[in-house]
């Protein structure tokens, strides 16, 4: 069964390899898709694409909110800024092909949106491997964080990402990529929102989106 760490300086690794882990199944999803797309269903593919280039959109400003500006004080990560900066370009351009598509169908260019996407893997994937390695417990111990500093980045963190952000398409994005051993302990949040919230209300505004997710949503 897994646990969150009790170590405070393990916690912000912890966290975003498990958010990044979510995007790399949505890319790992929409990819061969897009060979391919459910013609009778596009207005829910397309919205489950939305979804995932949104909740990344959503991690990057939750992190440049909140994190960053902790980690900058005893660190450089103006490294990771940039690469945000290269990958918010080709989100904004896959988002903008997305929603040219959802106003009039006859737009949709699965090859281009395709291209865009495998032209923006290593961008992408590249940034959350080096990130992850950035802020290993060792690292932050190391540039003098304290254990206060840790939790209050995951405060910081927590309290942004839940005050920002479309919740009826990031929060089910997020809970839908969780794989089942973390259901119960990540994103963090109360048994009432797990269990009732996020599946009956959040999810349910455009619940065939998740059709196309690799997990349930509770």
């Amino acid at each position: 069964m897994a646990t969150v760490p009790a170590d405070p300086y393990e916690l912000l690794h912890w966290n975003m390899k498990l958010a990044h882990a979510t995007y790399e199944k949505g890319y790992e999803t929409i990819l061969p898709l897009l060979d391919g797309p459910p013609e009778r269903d596009l207005k829910n593919f397309l919205g489950y694409c939305e979804a995932w280039a949104e909740s990344i959109v959503h991690h990057h400003d939750t992190e440049e909110a909140s994190v960053f500006p902790i980690l900058n004080k005893r660190a450089d990560f103006s490294h990771e800024q940039e690469q945000h900066k290269e990958i918010h370009s080709f989100l904004d351009n896959f988002l903008a092909n997305i929603r040219d598509a959802q106003k009039d169908i006859s737009k949709l260019n699965a090859a281009e949106l395709k291209r865009l996407m495998q032209l923006s893997k290593d961008a992408m994937f590249t940034h959350f491997n080096e990130e992850l390695v950035d802020i290993e417990a060792s690292k932050l111990r190391e540039a003098g964080f304290t254990e206060a500093e840790c939790r209050q980045m995951i405060t910081d963190m927590e309290k942004h990402a839940k005050n920002n952000g479309d919740p009826f398409l990031v929060v089910p994005y997020m809970r839908s990529h969780t794989p089942p051993e973390y259901k119960d302990i990540w994103p963090p949040m109360p048994w009432v929102l797990r269990k009732v919230a996020v599946p009956y209300l959040l999810a349910k505004k455009h619940s065939g989106y998740w059709k196309y997710a690799p997990y349930a949503m509770s």
